[in-house]
């Protein structure tokens, strides 16, 4: 079950990987590996309903140029807010205030409170596929 988020640590990709862990994989240590990425910045907002961090990122394959942008996620780990590649930044402060402009513009709680009923939708859909899965295998046997 989904908790709020809330500061974990100090260290911003400490504090990512604890907050997103088993919501996300996003901030996992193979995740940033592959990608070439790095935390710089990690919070809670909006009273733990949404989490927001700046990555600095490889921007072409051979990691030859680096760029800083924002992602922000709902209590589930969904992304509902993000920088794109082409629109990465050449400094963290520069990503740092995109990210607070995105984070002011969005209702926290009208975000949770959708991705609360997604979430009990998506749940009932698995539970009937499962009942469903169940049934025919009794039914088969006889």
């Amino acid at each position: 079950m989904p908790t709020l988020y809330s500061n974990q640590s100090s260290d911003p990709k400490s504090n990512a990987q604890r907050n997103l862990i088993s919501r996300t994989h996003f901030v996992d240590d193979d995740t940033l590996r592959y990608h070439k990425s790095r935390v710089i910045s990690a919070r809670h907002t909006d009273e733990g309903l949404l989490f927001a961090i700046v990555t600095s990122d490889a921007l072409d394959f051979e990691n030859r140029k680096r760029g800083f942008r924002y992602t922000i996620f709902d209590v589930f780990g969904t992304v509902v807010s993000r920088c794109d590649l082409e629109h990465a930044r050449r400094t963290s402060a520069q990503a740092l205030k995109d990210m607070w402009d995105a984070v002011n513009a969005l209702d926290a709680q009208d975000i949770t409170r959708k991705a609360i009923e997604r979430a009990e939708r998506n749940h009932a859909q698995e539970m009937d596929t499962l009942r469903a899965k169940v049934d025919a295998l009794w039914q088969s046997r006889t």
